[in-house]
This record gives C-alpha cells, structure tokens and sequence, in this order.
C-alpha cells in the first residue's frame, strides 16, 4: 500500500531529506514529539519500527501530546490523544478508540541513514 502524501498538504511540511534528530534521541518503545520549523512530528518507536505521524490528531487537530507527554499504551500498540482520550493504533495510525474511532492519523515517511540520523523519506 502506498504511504498517504496527506502531510504534504499541512502548513510548514518540511522537504525529504530534512533532518529530523538522531535515531538516539528516540526512546526504544516510547515516542518523540518534535516542531520541525512549524509542522508537528511525533515519532513513534513500537514494534522494533520507527514510525513517523503528524502530531494532530484528526478529532479536534490538537496535537496528540497537548496535556502529557505520555502518548502510548503500556504495551505498545495504541497511541492515545491526551485531550480527548482518542486511541490510534502506533503501527499503522488508525483510529480506534474514542474520538478518532474511523479517523487516521497521517503517516509521513522517514528513514534513518548510515551516520543514524532520522530524515523526512
């Protein structure tokens, strides 16, 4: 299945290639809120994947981190909003609890290189 290019769309979506943070600063089964110049990243590490959303949860387009830092389920597999209690399921982004029951996160591409530094794909 092809990666959603929805982000592409958000105000300040930074160009591939952009330097995110060094894979280091990611914590193993936890996640990372980052503003990259104005646009809203949440990294997410579950699953031994690095996954990448934009921090906006699709109820209310508050980022998913606005009341806590504390984003993922004690096991790993749901990501909640802490407005609203909206869960996302971490390895694809979809909606499966509260509020963002039907709705998406929007996935966006990133890829570590060589030297470990986490870039927009």
């Amino acid at each position: 299945m092809a990666l959603s290019e929805a982000w592409k769309g958000y105000r300040h979506a930074p160009e591939p290639g952009t330097p995110v943070c060094p894979l280091s600063e990611v914590p193993e089964a936890g996640t990372l809120c980052l503003n990259l110049g104005g646009f809203p990243l949440l990294l997410v590490n579950a699953g031994g994947a690095l996954r990448a959303w934009v921090n906006a949860c699709p109820h209310q387009y508050l980022p998913l981190d606005h009341k806590g830092s504390r984003l993922l389920s004690a096991d790993g597999r749901v990501l909640r909003c802490t407005s609203h209690g909206a869960g996302f399921l971490a390895e694809t982004g979809e909606g499966v609890e509260g509020p963002g029951a039907g709705l998406a996160l929007d996935p966006v591409p990133v890829a570590t290189g060589a030297d470990g530094m986490v870039r927009i794909g």
